[in-house]
């Protein structure tokens, strides 16, 4: 029951309508069961595994509490239990692979052959930073049932936003009463999120696909490879900004505020703004649980940091999949973020030319170009047919027919102009909200917003048939 579908708006409203009415007290026991059922529906095989993580960071949380002396162990055995999870649910194949010398993509014949639970890597990384911040004395262990639905959680159990305890546990009282603004703005978010998905990422995978297809990217010239790679980055921004969107939205309509993932990524001045914008509850839990913690031995040591940076990096390429493309991804993100920390060292060395002002229009030209050009082995179902189309966007300049129609070219312009200028929009419906507040029944709430919903909803119900899965539901 994927969030892009009837199935699921029909299960949201009517858990949504269910939590407003009953008491408060069966609250959590609603949303746990709306919770675990809607995992479920995914694969019911499955069902049971947020429930185990959830009894091993129980149990590890009581026994660092009752064995101060030996919380470090304990802690670092739960992260070495669920890490083992990880590796043995979501890596087994690919590592065997790698030692028996085969070289693959990003999964190719190797997804065909293993099947993972959904959001493991999701709620995997919340479980660690869980245990992790119960070690550091930043929460307490809740009870067992608080600490199940906390991992059950289904707005983001799938594919995030990756929550922390002080975050979401909290709230997870339930206890809040009802607010018309809870319904307002979970539905901006939700009919938004469907258009991103339904309609413009949806739209672009179609000619995606067949770019990245076997025999194409060899074929391709330059114009169509520098398309296509553009056409997947906005493809995946939109796919997983929806997901997110529709995620955050649903835990507003229970008045439950889930952190925000993503802050116009393509308008990044250097490679780490980009990920300060992309993905950002990711970037925070690499940022806080692996990054800082590393580099805390070696106090900021130039080798060691470039290093960590790359090295850090690689390894949030293979959490995205077991695939030698998202290693490449990953490897090549950190080295992105290796350079510009190199160039910020030398610009504070005091020299001139680093001070002006085209530097700066430099760095977001350059780092908007690397982005693209890192998504090509991210998508590519092969690290050949990524060279090759990586070849064709440098090399093949001339006469080469283009191998897409107009409305590909046309339509990949047009959602890349409202990446452009969409902090602009978003001010002006702040500002709108802003300047409807206290006015009762303003032309905004009155007209504006049905208006926006209903032809959001039909949108998605113009575009439903070309129905695919979130990108980011694969990892």
């Amino acid at each position: 029951m994927a969030f892009n579908s009837l199935a699921y708006l029909a299960f949201l409203s009517v858990v949504v309508t269910l939590y407003w009415l009953v008491p408060v007290r069966l609250r959590g026991g609603l949303v746990f069961a709306a919770s675990v059922a809607f995992y479920a529906l995914w694969n019911v095989v499955f069902a049971w595994l947020p429930l185990l993580i959830a009894a091993i960071v129980f149990a590890c949380g009581k026994l660092m509490a009752g064995q101060a002396h030996a919380a470090k162990r304990w802690a670092a055995g739960g992260i070495a239990f669920l890490l083992a999870l990880l590796i043995a649910f979501k890596y087994r194949i690919f590592l065997f692979d790698m030692f028996a010398g085969s070289a693959g993509g990003n999964g190719g014949s190797l997804t065909a052959r293993v099947i993972f639970p959904v959001g493991i890597s999701f709620y995997t990384f919340e479980a660690i930073a869980f245990l992790v911040d119960v070690r550091q004395g930043r929460v307490k262990m809740p009870g067992f049932v608080r600490l199940c639905l906390f991992f059950y959680f289904w707005p983001n159990i799938l594919s995030g936003p990756i929550v922390r305890a002080r975050e979401l546990m909290p709230q997870l009282e339930l206890n809040k009463p009802f607010e018309p603004r809870f319904v307002f703005e979970g539905l901006d978010r939700m009919v938004w999120g469907l258009v991103q998905k339904n309609v413009i990422a949806n739209l672009l995978g179609i000619w995606v696909d067949r770019g990245f297809s076997a025999e194409l990217p060899e074929r391709l010239s330059a114009l169509d490879g520098w398309f296509v790679a553009i056409a997947f980055g906005l493809q995946i921004y939109f796919d997983f900004a929806g997901y997110t969107n529709m995620a955050i939205g649903a835990g507003r309509l229970i008045g439950v505020t889930l952190p925000e993932n993503f802050r116009q990524p393509y308008h990044a001045a250097t490679p780490a703004d980009f990920w300060n914008r992309w993905h950002m509850t990711l970037s925070r839990w690499i940022r806080d649980y692996l990054f800082f913690p590393i580099n805390a031995r070696w106090k900021g040591a130039p080798g060691p940091l470039y290093a960590s940076l790359i090295g850090v990096m690689a390894l949030v390429g293979l959490w995205h999949g077991a695939g030698w493309g998202f290693l490449l991804w990953g490897t090549l993100h950190g080295m992105y973020l290796a350079g510009y920390r190199a160039y910020e060292s030398f610009k504070q060395g005091g020299t001139a030319a680093s001070a002006r002002s085209w530097h700066s229009w430099l760095w977001r030209a350059a780092t908007l170009v690397a982005v693209v050009l890192a998504w090509v082995p991210f998508r590519a179902p092969s690290l050949s047919s990524a060279t090759a189309m990586w070849s064709a966007m440098f090399s093949h300049f001339g006469g080469e027919q283009a191998k897409f129609s107009g409305l590909f070219y046309g339509f990949t312009m047009v959602v890349a102009l409202f990446c452009a200028i969409e902090p602009a929009l978003m001010n002006v419906l702040a500002e709108a909200e802003e300047a409807s507040e206290g006015e009762g029944l303003s032309l905004f709430r009155i007209v504006v917003r049905p208006v926006a919903y209903l032809f959001g909803f039909f949108l998605f119900l113009l575009f439903d048939q070309n129905y695919s899965q979130f990108i980011y539901s694969q990892f």
